[in-house]
């Protein structure tokens, strides 16, 4: 039977970057896409307030004015439709120039757009009595043309000024043709053909559309850097920060002080992270706890129970050789016998204390003061020694916080209060825990006989348990002083309080 190894799913891979997938690239391409449409818009909404204005300024009572205007300022036309064809038009060019003002700042920066001469939307005509004269430009746009055709005929007809208007498809047309008073007979008309915006629009020279492209990459570049790099930064950030978190270090934070969504959003993500590692510490603790309670019941079921039968073996050795007493036997089996009996004795004590101080309950399951009450009560049980315990509950609180630290303090508390029982005659032993800002104290004090420390750190394991112990508090201090009159135990430590906890 063939076994295929399972590959791993899509999901589980890390995922390939590519330049074009970076923020950057994105808020580029997010950018020019946004700029295009608000200046298309821009551009359309300037064109229809554009039309309105040069369909006002155009208008035919309006061109009307202007032309004779610029008539009386000439004085009488010369007989236009005699001279040559370039001359003629010469002349036409300059007189529209004077009506529409096309060579004004106004004209060139506003009405551009609206076109002129150049695209044949601007003309204008001489008709003599006989149909003979010039127009400039040489070929206006159809509809242009066949409106100055109307107006020409309706002012021979009527010897009177002509307005035409001609609205078509989103298209205007407005003309004027002027009967001209020193030449008997003979017309001068003028008029625009605007198309519709979008005509107009798509007028924009190559020119105009080269600068336009240009300027919208660049200012959406510009915008593009200035947002990719402050989010990117931020982004790189919080991402180190998520790596340490997945490879088990939760100590690691954003710490974003953004007031935006993503700084809000990294700040919720650091107390996420501070809540996954309080939960960790606390099962880390139950598992501690559940480990040393699966040792205090194995030690208790084999090796107390072996001690415990070996020393009822060793008594009824002892009764034997008694009741022989000692005929033809070497007489320094006796006092084996004896000393083995009293190993025994010290080895269960040793073992009914070891398995007391497994199962002795932890702080993270019941707290500090609790779980001093409960080891203090079954390991002084019955010794008639007082004890008590001074714990400040501003202390205690700030202490909480930590139960890592909390049980190292319970420790070296049940160590101090052993050695006491054994070893000083004690009649009363007290614990004290109090804080000065950040720094706290803890104390084990009895009224015992005391020790020779010196005798001690050399052989003494419990005092260099105790020592180590201190050491791994943050800035802990251990010291112990005896006497005769009683063996103080001292650690200071610092704890520096967490979010939200006020000490």
């Amino acid at each position: 039977m063939s076994q295929t190894a399972a590959r791993p799913t899509s999901a589980a891979r890390a995922p390939v970057r590519r330049w074009w997938s970076g923020l950057f690239w994105k808020c580029l391409l997010s950018m020019l896409i946004a700029s295009w449409i608000s200046t298309g818009l821009l551009a359309m909404l300037g064109l229809y307030l554009t039309r309105i204005e040069v369909r006002d300024n155009m208008a035919p009572p309006m061109l009307e004015s202007r032309m004779r205007r610029e008539l009386q300022q000439i004085g009488p036309m010369p007989g236009l439709a005699g001279l040559p064809r370039s001359q003629c038009e010469a002349v036409l060019q300059a007189l529209v120039v004077r009506i529409v003002g096309m060579d004004t700042p106004n004209w060139m920066s506003k009405y551009s757009f609206a076109g002129g001469t150049h695209n044949r939307r601007i003309a204008i005509r001489y008709r003599d009595r006989d149909g003979r004269g010039c127009q400039y430009p040489a070929q206006p746009s159809p509809p242009l043309a066949q409106a100055l055709e109307e107006a020409e005929h309706e002012a021979g007809a009527t010897r009177s000024a002509a307005p035409r208007r001609n609205e078509r498809d989103g298209d205007w047309v407005s003309v004027v043709a002027l009967p001209l008073s020193d030449t008997p007979g003979a017309t001068l008309s003028m008029g625009q053909h605007s198309g519709g915006s979008m005509a107009t629009f798509m007028r924009v020279d190559s020119g105009d559309l080269e600068g336009l492209v240009i300027y919208l990459m660049v200012i959406s570049a510009m915008s593009a850097v200035a947002v990719a790099t402050l989010l990117t930064r931020r982004i790189r950030h919080a991402e180190n920060a998520a790596d340490a978190w997945a490879a088990g270090d939760l100590v690691a934070r954003i710490h974003d002080p953004g007031r935006d969504e993503f700084g809000r959003l990294s700040q919720r993500f650091d107390r996420m992270a501070d809540a996954l590692s309080e939960v960790i510490q606390v099962r880390q603790a139950l598992a501690v706890s559940e480990e040393r309670n699966r040792l205090a019941r194995d030690l208790h079921d084999t090796a107390k129970q072996r001690s415990f039968a070996l020393g009822l073996q060793l008594s009824v050795l002892d009764h034997l050789h008694e009741r022989d007493g000692g005929d033809g036997r070497d007489p320094r089996q006796g006092a084996l016998i004896k000393a083995a009996l009293g190993l025994t004795g010290q080895l269960q004590r040793d073992l009914a204390d070891v398995i007391q101080r497994f199962s002795a309950p932890t702080v993270a399951e019941q707290g500090l003061r609790k779980a001093l009450e409960d080891t203090f009560s079954h390991l002084l049980g019955g010794s008639e020694i007082e004890w008590r315990l001074l714990l400040d509950g501003v202390a205690e609180r700030g202490l909480g916080e930590f139960p890592q630290h909390a049980g190292q303090l319970l420790l070296i508390a049940t160590e101090a209060a052993a050695n006491s029982l054994r070893h000083s005659g004690a009649r009363r032993i007290e614990v004290v825990l109090n804080n000065s800002g950040n720094r706290y104290g803890w104390t084990i004090q009895d009224d015992g006989c005391g020790f020779m420390i010196s005798d001690h750190e050399t052989t003494g394991m419990g005092l260099a348990n105790m020592r180590l112990r201190a050491r791994t508090l943050p800035g802990g201090r251990f010291r112990i002083a005896s006497s005769s009159s009683g063996t103080v135990v001292t650690v200071s430590f610092t704890l520096e309080p967490t979010q939200g906890v006020s000490a």
